[in-house]
């Protein structure tokens, strides 16, 4: 699965890696592995296993191939994951067949590089998390480990992080020191661009006047950072600058602080601890023993799915959305978006439904089920973080809020729930006149909503209702973005027509303004397609947007020779590329975008499931109880109605 990543990048990645790779092995092996030399025979082949240990990001897959080929060539090197790829305890992330003693003297080499990038991607991507419904991007600094610095940026931007400057030369950053040995932000400024004049312009300042005398600077610089200020001092200088110039939040921040800091309106977070404080990920590797393979094997997995699945017959129904894995995929009778999915499995015969896919989208189809039919996951633990970022009792306090700003708002508001929600909002919105919509029909069912009522309560994605709005025609004075920490004034809630929820999807948000304009001049030509769920600035940037069915239409509509770059999750992205050899098909940002609970899903868990129905004792039911599901249905057949 390494055609996730770029070429080009790829081949930065090792050659900074190569004399690395090379110290490592003196260091380790030196004269030769003094173990595996004497308990191995001369001719053994042997397959070691990688796993990983506990769940995070998988970073540095292009640097162990390189580990093993340059102890080995004869060795064989298969992923199983991608760089960038979200994985769990017990999966398997790469197999390495070839001779044993040339197997074991790499081991030790190739998993303290994998360890340590993975260690830093998972942290990178808890920051991205944390931060993922505001604008700020997670910027990496020069802390990296000496020699690393390369390899340390590639982990962080496969966990969904960007890289500040690379080194000393590519950017002029005038910090403390030198703004006081130059007397002065102004002159530091005057012979930096005199001495530089096409190197972008970073100033720190540490309070109010010195923020003041960077903003005045003309032409304007690049970036302002925010050196260990305080969140009211941030959200007062957000407000100073204006949006004339960015700005960088910095100075020892962890990751309990990033939202707060976030909140306040920056532009940028950029955190030290990504690469100066790795904690790394557990993987290890294990050999598999002549003639008994490990048990649990993709292929022995994949064996006994296919054996309950012909057994169960049309007793069961698999469905798999298009953001899971292809060795999941293979197995799902139904595929494509929740919604179809949840309303085709009730046209089949089947008594069982297992929904490859999230919570939400399980329960929908547990709503939309007929009696006698059943619903289960293979993993219920497997969430949505957006649909996780409104619950039931903070849209019943701000409906309330919003009763009290505009009378009754049962008469003034019509709630409209993003498809993924949870079953609790979808029933809010059945209870109150209110209605779902998904991403192929938010534009039908928003125009239904106005035409009821003033106002639309939109939750819980701010990005699609705000792209939703816009194609309507409605002004950004006309939105209210909702805010939890300080819900809005009653006068700004009477202004508003569309009221906006904060929250946001981890996955979509990562695609920025900044990766649009960098792949139209990288490849010209190219033609942008995004997911509704991406900001309002890079679906401006974009030639289309739509929903992950129109995403692949657009795909399969493109004639040979047609470049695309696809902003949205990247299972389907490389499905595609696979698919569609004849077709140049990028991932919009460069660095992949997964998303980590569709990840969730393995053939272990889904054997697992298949299993216990094929036994008689069922697990991981998902059920809604009644009077939930009532309310829910109602909404869901509004919108199949509009």
């Amino acid at each position: 699965m390494d055609e996730i990543v770029d070429e080009i990048e790829q081949e930065a990645l090792l050659r900074a890696a190569a004399p690395l790779i090379e110290l490592a092995i003196a260091e380790d092996i030196g004269p030769g592995d003094a173990t595996s030399e004497s308990t191995i025979a001369a001719g053994a082949v042997l397959t070691g296993r990688i796993v990983a240990k506990a769940q995070g990001v998988v970073a540095g897959l292009p640097v162990a191939r390189a580990v093993f080929q340059r102890i080995d060539p004869a060795i064989r090197f298969v992923t199983h994951v991608a760089d960038g790829q979200e994985v769990v305890p017990g999966e398997l992330l790469a197999e390495a067949t070839g001779p044993g003693r040339s197997l074991l003297a790499a081991e030790r080499t190739v998993l303290n590089f994998l360890q340590r990038m993975s260690g830093i991607a998972t942290l990178t991507r808890q920051f991205v998390d944390a931060v993922a419904c505001t604008p700020a991007a997670v910027l990496d600094t020069r802390k990296t480990l000496p020699g690393f610095r390369v390899l340390d940026k590639y982990a962080v931007r496969m966990g969904g992080g960007q890289n500040h400057r690379q080194a000393l030369y590519d950017m002029v950053l005038i910090k403390d020191n030198h703004v006081d040995a130059a007397g002065g932000i102004v002159p530091a400024v005057q012979r930096a661009r005199e001495r530089h004049p096409a190197l972008p312009i970073e100033v720190e300042v540490r309070n109010s006047e010195e923020l003041a005398e960077a903003l005045a600077i003309e032409p304007p610089l690049d970036r302002i950072m925010l050196d260990n200020m305080a969140p009211d001092a941030m959200r007062e200088a957000v407000a100073l600058a204006g949006g004339r110039v960015p700005l960088e939040a910095s100075g020892g921040l962890g990751l309990e602080a990033a939202a707060d800091v976030a909140a306040t309106g920056v532009d940028y977070i950029s955190v030290g601890s990504l690469t100066h404080s790795v904690r790394a990920l557990d993987i290890s590797m294990k050999i598999e023993r002549p003639g008994r393979p490990a048990a649990g094997t993709g292929a022995e997995l994949a064996a006994r799915i296919a054996e309950i699945k012909a057994g169960l017959g049309d007793r069961l129904v698999i469905l798999g959305h298009l953001y899971q894995r292809d060795e999941v995929l293979q197995f799902a009778d139904l595929t494509g978006d929740s919604l179809k999915l949840a309303h085709d499995a009730t046209q089949t015969d089947a008594k069982h439904i297992v929904f490859c896919g999230v919570h939400f989208m399980a329960e929908t189809a547990a709503i939309l089920a007929r009696p006698g039919q059943q619903v289960f996951s293979p993993d219920p633990s497997a969430g949505c973080f957006l649909a996780d970022t409104a619950s039931l009792d903070d849209v019943a306090g701000a409906w309330a809020l919003l009763d009290k700003a505009l009378g009754e708002a049962v008469q003034e508001v019509t709630p409209v729930t993003y498809v993924n929600s949870s079953a609790q909002l979808k029933a809010f919105c059945g209870e109150q006149g209110g209605i779902v919509c998904t991403s192929g029909n938010a534009e039908r069912v928003m125009a239904w909503a106005l035409g009821r009522r003033p106002r639309v309560f939109f939750f819980p994605d701010q990005h699609l209702g705000r792209n939703t709005a816009r194609a309507l025609g409605i002004a950004a004075d006309e939105m209210l973005l909702w805010d939890t920490r300080q819900p809005p004034a009653p006068e700004a809630i009477r202004r508003a027509r569309v009221i906006l929820w904060p929250g946001a999807c981890n996955v979509h948000q990562r695609f920025r303004p900044e990766h649009v304009r960098a792949v139209r001049a990288q490849y010209p030509g190219v033609r942008v397609v995004v997911h509704p769920e991406c900001r309002a600035d890079v679906v401006d940037l974009a030639d289309a947007a739509g929903s992950t069915a129109f995403i692949v239409e657009q795909v399969n509509a493109a004639p040979p020779g047609t470049r695309l770059a696809i902003g949205t999750e990247s299972h389907l992205v490389a499905r595609l590329q696979r698919e569609h050899p004849d077709q140049e098909i990028l991932s919009l940002s460069g660095a992949p975008a997964f998303c980590r609970t569709m990840g969730q899903i393995t053939l272990a868990n889904l054997a697992e499931v298949l299993e216990s129905l094929a036994a008689g004792r069922p697990i991981n039911r998902v059920t809604v109880a009644g009077d939930v599901a009532d309310a829910a249905r109602q909404a869901l057949e509004r919108m199949l109605a509009v």
